[in-house]
């Protein structure tokens, strides 16, 4: 295992040094938008997190297709690695890649929001200070929520990659996780159906997309966010490698 994680880090440790100044930039320019906007920036980060989530989720998935493409994972077969393993080591070094951005993203959004509304860049739609430290503390609630959604939905990457295997995953993948935001909207149609609110609750793109709101409420707890999409990545993990391990890789 310890192998295989070595050779999948050695492979996206170029692509982990070009997202880290993507992810500050993008951290700054989010948090310039949100200021301009609302004169805060914790009020609409959830959008923001959810766009570049589902990017991030497209490029694991592209990554790992070329494993495919070019007969990489069996190679590894052959030198004795298991199924069970390369699926592990795939998921094991997204998930930390994706946590590692998302951390990064936060870090600059959170920095430079503060540093844009100690210069005063923006002087419109002033929040009383009361409003504004309610938003504030339901962010930093909801902000371990984000920590976990966001790697556990690379568990639904990993899932469609090696269940295609080729060059489309990341594409269904993004397509796959802009359809699931269909979701929330439902939520906004359907606000008393129990079955759309479990939904909601369970999947990560949904916790990250209403995360707000849920933080708004007064019987708030992240844990139970945390532990659902605990439950959703073990689900897709068990998914992906049952059907991994009976894949045909000729």
């Amino acid at each position: 295992m310890s192998k295989l994680l070595s050779t999948e880090l050695y492979k996206i440790r170029e692509k982990i040094l070009l997202f880290i100044p993507i992810m500050i930039g993008f951290g700054v320019a989010m948090a310039f938008c949100a200021i301009s906007n609302s004169n805060t920036i914790y009020i609409g980060v959830s959008r923001f997190v959810f766009i570049f989530g589902v990017i991030l989720c497209g490029i694991t998935g592209m990554l790992i297709s070329q494993d495919f493409a070019y007969n990489t994972i069996r190679n590894k077969l052959i030198i004795g690695h298991t199924r069970l393993n390369i699926y592990l080591s795939y998921q094991i070094i997204f998930a930390v890649f994706i946590f590692l951005m998302t951390v990064i993203f936060m870090t600059a959004y959170i920095v430079s929001g503060n540093l844009f509304s100690y210069m005063e860049v923006f002087q419109i739609n002033q929040l009383a200070p009361d409003i504004l430290q309610i938003y504030r503390e339901n962010f930093f609630k909801a902000l371990p929520v984000y920590f976990i959604a966001m790697p556990a939905l690379t568990t639904l990457s990993v899932f469609i990659s090696v269940t295609l295997k080729n060059s489309t995953s990341g594409v269904v993948t993004i397509i796959l996780a802009d359809a699931l935001s269909l979701f929330p909207a439902l939520n906004e149609f359907f606000p008393e159906n129990k079955f759309i609110e479990y939904i909601n609750q369970i999947l990560p793109s949904s916790q990250i997309y209403l995360i707000e709101s849920f933080s708004a409420q007064s019987d708030f707890s992240p844990v139970k966010y945390i532990l659902f999409s605990l439950v959703f990545a073990v689900a897709m993990i068990a998914l992906g490698y049952a059907l991994f391990r009976k894949a045909d890789l000729k």
